[in-house]
């Protein structure tokens, strides 16, 4: 009988963990479009028909969207050292758990809050600011775990297979949401995808250990492979030397880069579902289309991904590319890709020439393209700080998650008036297109690629300065 080794069913129940980790937060971003009265569409039946739907402007909307990430910034870099302390296990489970109730309380919270324009969605707002300090801790406990788990040449792959459960949940929450939508209602979304994610949290539980060590079915074999493989993470966690830490520039450059991916990534994840609704609205008329072309460039996003990873951990095994030199050119290509995408798009792209199948092509390549990052500056924490990768992680992910309200309610101030121009569009684009650019640079100049000083204990020091 084949027995699965113990990490690879880690890697699988994290991969479907991330799945509802991003279908929970961003479905929402598309099934507001069935929420709402549309600002648009004349058409007498439609309107009609929208009598029971609410009446929120853009910037309503977009608070509703972006408020899960003011509370995602709050327990971004406490998640990475609970993880460290208490273990992963506990700490990812309750977040998905809670988060799923949650979600089960989102269309009562909506009606509460009133259907008119007078009407503001404070109890709506309030499940998202809450969703949002639940699942701030994923991230950085699950890089906590992968540190504890991942083999130094198998890291590439497992860190991308479990997180880019990002990319599927996306498509999930705006593809699946959207035939949902289309065929039961928008509020049968929110029961199917949070009941759902019960079926995950108790499969975590039941088979799910915090370190190689404490798993009670782990080989022998594949527990001293493990070992071998990260010699420079310990199984307790260390006082957090804060002083040498903040002044490490490799972790700066962590910082820099995840800033800049997440406002590139979140701006398109929040932004696209309106502007392909807004811009073509006789094609984009269906949640189910809409879902789709939002859907695509994530799931392009998640193959390309997949093969990053792969190539990543080859050049790293076989010693062609430095563990250094191999994040910062897969960083490089998902931040500097993406941004000469939305360059064509700014230059290409007018309201006398929207050009659908150019916009539609430009948006998944640069999408697609991100999927380097799992191969970048995401799985750089487990190299120079594996004792610490939780909290490198959860301090850089606590920047990074500002972008996720701000990028978008810079948008808003821009398209408001008219989110039907595209040239109101463009200076969005531009600002994305310079802060991937410059935190490229950084990362490049700043970057490394093994264990900092500050990751060992004084005794480990003294061991390596004795030898």
């Amino acid at each position: 009988m084949i027995r699965l080794p113990c990490r690879y069913v880690l890697t699988a129940l994290g991969f479907v963990g991330f799945v509802f980790n991003y279908t929970l937060r961003i479905n929402i971003n598309l099934i507001i479009t069935s929420m709402t009265k549309s600002k648009t569409n004349t058409n007498t039946t439609t309107t009609e028909l929208e009598e029971n739907l609410f009446d929120w402007d853009n910037t309503a909307q977009t608070i509703i969207m972006s408020s899960f990430y003011w509370g995602y910034v709050v327990f971004q870099m406490p998640g990475g050292r609970m993880a460290e302390i208490i273990g992963g296990k506990k700490v990812i489970g309750a977040a998905l758990g809670l988060t799923a109730a949650l979600t089960l309380l989102i269309p009562e919270a909506a009606k509460l809050g009133g259907f008119s324009a007078q009407d503001f969605p404070y109890y709506l707002v309030a499940i998202r600011v809450i969703m949002g300090l639940c699942e701030g801790v994923t991230f950085p406990a699950m890089t906590s775990m992968m540190a504890r788990w991942a083999p130094a040449s198998e890291r590439s792959r497992m860190t991308f297979l479990v997180m880019a459960g990002g990319q599927i949940g996306t498509i999930v929450g705006f593809f699946i949401s959207g035939i949902i939508v289309d065929y039961l209602g928008w509020e049968a979304a929110f029961y199917i995808e949070g009941g759902a994610t019960f079926v995950w949290l108790a499969l975590w539980i039941f088979l799910i250990s915090d370190t190689p060590d404490t798993h009670p079915y782990i080989s022998k074999a594949e527990l001293e492979y493990i070992k071998k493989e990260l010699p420079a993470t310990r199984e307790k966690s260390l006082p957090i030397p804060w002083r040498s830490m903040l002044t490490s520039m490799p972790l700066w450059a962590i910082f820099v880069a995840n800033v800049a991916n997440n406002w590139g990534f979140h701006l398109l994840m929040t932004e696209l579902p309106q502007y392909l609704k807004e811009v073509f609205p006789d094609y984009m008329e269906k949640s189910s289309v809409i879902g789709l072309w939002t859907a695509i460039p994530y799931f392009s996003m998640w193959l390309c991904g997949f093969v990053f990873s792969f190539i990543c951990d080859f050049l790293i095994k076989w010693n062609i590319l430095s563990v250094k030199n191999s994040r910062k050119l897969f960083n490089t290509l998902s931040q500097t890709g993406p941004a000469i995408c939305l360059l064509i798009i700014v230059l290409s792209v007018s309201n006398e020439e929207p050009n659908l199948e150019l916009t539609l092509a430009v948006f998944t390549i640069g999408v697609s393209l991100e999927g380097a990052l799992y191969s970048g500056f995401i799985t750089n924490p487990q190299d120079i700080a594996p004792n610490f990768a939780g909290t490198v992680l959860g301090i850089t992910n606590c920047a990074g998650a500002v972008p996720g309200f701000v990028a978008p309610l810079i948008a808003t101030s821009f398209v408001n008036d008219n989110p039907s121009d595209v040239d109101l569009w463009a200076p969005v684009w531009i600002i994305a297109i310079a802060i991937l650019v410059a935190a490229s640079l950084f990362y490049i100049i700043f970057a490394d690629g093994v264990p900092q000083e500050w990751n060992y204990s004084e005794e480990e020091k003294q061991e390596k300065q004795a030898a």
